[in-house]
């Protein structure tokens, strides 16, 4: 299922300022491999909100070859961080040649692994103190990311999640795959949490945006 009109998503799309060199050869490369990049709609969503906070701490569960942390190095500005997880030594590699052609490098720590037990471990001694936690893991993992962020954030900060409506499959009633299982399970915690006000965006494949307020 198509989440926008695609008319209306090219139209968003020719609202976000044109690409510099290095986006644009990411962006060519997600086409290319047939990987899943935030693209440009969401990456100026999720730069717009870092901005409207003053995120300068940003720990990223899942970062691919580094699009998304590209957009996020570019919100927090000089001196700000931004923690790239990766599972794959290859996607790290590729992240950090991107970032560094982009000069953005200096703002990026990367780590290599699964996010949930480097955050685990970050917040020995970084507990409320980030200011977004952006979620894009593997989807069956979706339902362990709210405990560690609600650790990690501090109050305003916010959580951000992609794919969120799953290429439509929230809505079949009894899903039989973990994929979409983990998303509505999340979805559901996000609902219920007294500590967080959730917003779902309707773009690309679903965004909740998720205010730490308590």
């Amino acid at each position: 299922m198509r989440i926008v009109e695609p008319a209306i998503e090219e139209y968003l799309r020719g609202l976000v300022p044109a690409a510099d060199p290095v986006r644009a050869q990411m962006e060519a490369m997600g086409a290319q491999r047939d990987f899943p990049i935030i693209g440009p709609i969401v990456g100026q969503l999720v730069s717009v909100m870092a901005r409207c906070i003053g995120a300068r701490r940003i720990f990223e569960m899942g970062s691919g070859f580094g699009y998304s942390t590209l957009w996020f190095s570019r919100a927090v500005g000089p001196g700000g961080l931004v923690v790239h997880t990766e599972g794959s030594e290859e996607n790290s590699r590729l992240a950090r040649g991107f970032l560094g052609e982009a000069g953005m490098a200096d703002r990026v720590r990367f780590e290599v692994g699964d996010a949930r037990e480097i955050l685990k471990t970050e917040l020995k001694g970084s507990a409320g103190s980030w200011d977004i936690v952006f979620n894009d893991m593997d989807k069956e993992q979706y339902p362990d990311v709210l405990p560690l962020a609600r650790t990690a954030l501090r109050p305003g900060g916010l959580l951000i999640c992609d794919n969120m409506l799953w290429f439509g499959r929230v809505l079949e009633s009894a899903p039989d795959d973990d994929t979409t299982r983990g998303i509505l399970e999340l979805t559901r915690q996000l609902k219920s949490a007294a500590d967080f006000t959730t917003t779902l965006v309707p773009i690309r494949d679903g965004v909740t945006v998720s205010l730490r307020v308590g």
